[in-house]
C-alpha cells in the first residue's frame, strides 16, 4: 500500500506541475502578444538614436519655451482708432499677434509629446534590460 501511495502522490505531482508549466506557457505568450501590440513607435530605434533624439527634442522644447514666455509677456499695445476700417486692421493685427503666440504653444506641445514618447521607450527598455527579471514578468504578470 505505501508504494501505490507514494507512486499516487508523484503522478499527483506531475499532474500539477504540467498544469504550471501549460499555464505559465499559455501566460508567457499572451503577456508577450500584448506587448507586441502595444503601440512603440520608437521600438525599432537603437540606444544611440534614441539619446540623440531625445537631446534634439529637449533643446527644441527649451528654444519653443524661451520663445512662449517671450511673446506672452510681451503686452499688446491697442491702438485706438476712430474709423471702422482702422479698427478692423487694428483687430487683424491683434489677432496676428495671438496666432503667432499659439502656434509657438502648438510646436511646443507637439515636441514636448515626442520627448515623453522618446522617453517613456527609453525608460522601458531600461527596466527590460535585465532578461530574467523580465522573463519572470511575463511568465507571472496577469493583465
Amino acid at each position: 500500500m505505501a508504494k501505490s501511495e507514494k507512486s499516487g502522490q508523484v503522478v499527483l505531482l506531475l499532474f500539477l506541475l504540467g498544469i504550471l508549466f501549460g499555464g505559465g506557457t499559455w501566460n508567457y505568450k499572451r503577456n508577450l502578444a500584448i506587448e507586441e501590440s502595444e503601440p512603440r513607435p520608437y521600438r525599432s530605434y537603437s540606444t544611440e538614436q534614441l539619446d540623440s533624439l531625445r537631446a534634439a527634442y529637449q533643446q527644441e522644447v527649451d528654444a519653443h519655451t524661451q520663445r512662449y514666455r517671450t511673446a506672452s509677456s510681451r503686452k499688446v499695445q491697442i491702438r485706438e482708432g476712430g474709423f471702422i476700417d482702422e479698427q478692423v486692421d487694428e483687430f487683424e493685427r491683434v489677432q496676428r499677434i495671438s496666432q503667432n503666440t499659439r502656434a509657438i504653444a502648438d510646436q511646443y506641445a507637439k515636441n514636448q509629446v515626442q520627448l515623453d514618447e522618446v522617453l517613456a521607450e527609453m525608460s522601458r527598455r531600461n527596466s527590460e534590460s535585465d532578461s530574467w527579471k523580465l522573463f519572470f514578468k511575463r511568465l507571472t504578470k496577469y493583465p
